[in-house]
């Protein structure tokens, strides 16, 4: 019996002693899905965000802004400098003022095209709201003409924000040949006034740094001439 306790005692820790070496097999695995997650984060740090319009030497007047007039409608536009958005070398920012009620749609043209000719994969905006719930929206052709109406947000809340709209398959980006080079542009900024009631009501907000995430669009590197 004690020879037989003694061989069990053995093989006990001799399999004991190999356990650790069979359990180092399975983290390789675990390493290679771990590269693959990097390399995906790794690719995805290709987008980089670039500067549309700043407001710092751009003018903007009330020719800028536009509202169908039936019953005292008004909107201005006017360069401020006072309080701007809590961004590096921020110092001037487009204030808006709109006189009307919801339905009536006040436009801004930019006073500059802004224009984006690389991928997209979303359009950002600071924006100073003062608890007024209309709605911010942009007017975006895309490459191929079409023209896509992309909402922002609801301005209820106060204080400088960052609103970001991303873009659908639905807007069409890439150049459609090799040799023809196609862009996007932000035509408009619509704001509609969220108060429902019979009267016009003055609504103000402000806008700072517009900006786009791209990167570089894909080219097709592979001759098909073999």
């Amino acid at each position: 019996m004690k020879k037989v306790s003694a061989a069990l005692i053995c093989l006990v820790f001799i399999l004991l002693s190999t356990m650790p070496v069979l359990t180092q097999d399975k983290p390789d695995e675990n390493k290679e899905d771990e590269s693959k997650e990097e390399q995906v984060v790794g690719g995805d740090q290709v987008y980089h965000e670039v500067t549309l319009e700043n407001f710092e030497n751009t003018q903007y007047t009330d020719k800028n802004i536009e509202i169908r007039v039936i019953r005292d409608e008004k909107a201005g536009l006017s360069i401020r400098d006072e309080y701007p958005a809590p961004l590096q070398n921020s110092k001037k920012y487009l204030g808006v003022k709109v006189f009307a009620k919801n339905g009536k749609v006040a436009t801004i043209t930019p006073a500059a095209p802004l224009v984006i000719n690389k991928h997209c994969r979303s359009i950002n905006m600071w924006v100073y709201g003062k608890k007024f719930s209309g709605e911010l929206s942009i007017i975006l052709k895309d490459a191929s003409g079409r023209s896509h109406r992309l909402v922002l947000d609801k301005l209820n809340f106060l204080g400088w924000r960052k609103l970001s709209i991303k873009l659908t398959d639905e807007v069409a980006q890439e150049d459609k040949y090799l040799s023809q080079k196609r862009q996007m542009e932000i035509l408009k900024i619509l704001y509609n006034p969220g108060n429902t009631g019979r009267l016009n009501q003055w609504n103000y907000f402000y806008i700072d740094d517009i900006t786009a995430i791209v990167r570089e669009k894909y080219k097709d590197q592979q001759s098909d001439d073999w």
